[in-house]
C-alpha cells in the first residue's frame, strides 16, 4: 500500500451538494469513501465500508483527517474555497488526487439575467406573476387591486446555442425569498456566507420605488445578483429554482 502508484484511484464520484456528497477512491484492492454533507457539516470516511472517521463541523470551513490503514497513512483534506470545497487524498504525504467542486456542465452553459422591469397597476394578484396557482416556492405575497408593482423579467441564456431557454417575471420580494432559500440550503457551511445577496430593501417612505431611476438601478442590482448566483455550484438543485427561472426542464 505504501508504494501504490498515484494513478490507482479509479473512481471519483460526485453527488449534488444538497445532500451527502460521496467521493470514492480505489486503494488497490480496497476502496475509500468520503461523505461530506455541505449542509450540516458531517464528514464520514470509510474503507471497505468500515467507518474510519465520523465528525461534524458546525461552521464548516474545511478539515483534515489522518486515516491509518494497512500500515499506510492517508490524509483526507477538505478545503473551503470562496464558493465550494476542494477535496484531496494523500498517501504518506504524496497527493493522490485533488478535486475542486465546480458547477455542472449544464449549469456552466447557462447565464442568468434580469433584462427588463415593468411598473404596472395590479388588479389584485395573490401570487407570483409566473405562478398564480398558489404553488410557488417564492411567493411574493398578495397585492391589493389598484396597487402599483414593479415586475422584473428573468431570462436564462444558453452560451452554446445562444438561445433563451427560460423566462419568468418576479417582484423584488421574490428575489429576496430566493436568496433566503438558497442560504438555508447550505446551513452553517461557509458557503452560506459566500452566496451573493440581492440589493438591499429600501423604505418606501424615503424612496420612490417606481421612479425610472430607482427601478433601473434595482434591475441592475438584481441582474448582478442572478448572474453571480448562476455561478454558484449546485444552484440548479435548489427546490423550486427551475420554476423561478422558467426553465423546468434544464
Amino acid at each position: 500500500m505504501g508504494n501504490a502508484p498515484s494513478n490507482h484511484i479509479t473512481l471519483w464520484q460526485l453527488t449534488p451538494p444538497s445532500g451527502d456528497a460521496g467521493r470514492r477512491f480505489s486503494l488497490s484492492s480496497d476502496y475509500m469513501v468520503l461523505e461530506h454533507n455541505v449542509v450540516d457539516g458531517r464528514r464520514v470516511v470509510k474503507i471497505n465500508d468500515k467507518e474510519m472517521h465520523n465528525s461534524r463541523k458546525a461552521m464548516d470551513n474545511g478539515s483534515e483527517h489522518l486515516i491509518q490503514h494497512n500500515g499506510s497513512t492517508y490524509t483526507v483534506k477538505i478545503t473551503a474555497t470562496l464558493v465550494s470545497f476542494r477535496y484531496e487524498c494523500l498517501l504518506n504525504n504524496k497527493k493522490l488526487i485533488s478535486h475542486l467542486e465546480r458547477p455542472s456542465a449544464v449549469q456552466e452553459d447557462l447565464v442568468f439575467k434580469v433584462t427588463e422591469v415593468e411598473v404596472d397597476t395590479t388588479m389584485g394578484v395573490l401570487d407570483s406573476p409566473t405562478n398564480k396557482s398558489g404553488g410557488s416556492h417564492f411567493n411574493g405575497g398578495a397585492t391589493k387591486a389598484g396597487e402599483k408593482v414593479a415586475v422584473y423579467t428573468v431570462e436564462v441564456h444558453s452560451k452554446s446555442s445562444g438561445c433563451i431557454v427560460g423566462q419568468s417575471k418576479h417582484r423584488f420580494s421574490e428575489f429576496q425569498t430566493l436568496y433566503k432559500t438558497v442560504r438555508s440550503m447550505w446551513g452553517s457551511s461557509h458557503l452560506a456566507k459566500s452566496i451573493p445577496p440581492p440589493p438591499e430593501k429600501q423604505m418606501k417612505i424615503a424612496t420612490n420605488h417606481f421612479s425610472e431611476e430607482f427601478v433601473e438601478r434595482r434591475r441592475e442590482g438584481l441582474n448582478e445578483f442572478m448572474n453571480r448566483l448562476g455561478n454558484f455550484p449546485g444552484i440548479l438543485s435548489v427546490p423550486g429554482i427551475q420554476e423561478f427561472l422558467g426553465t423546468h426542464s434544464v
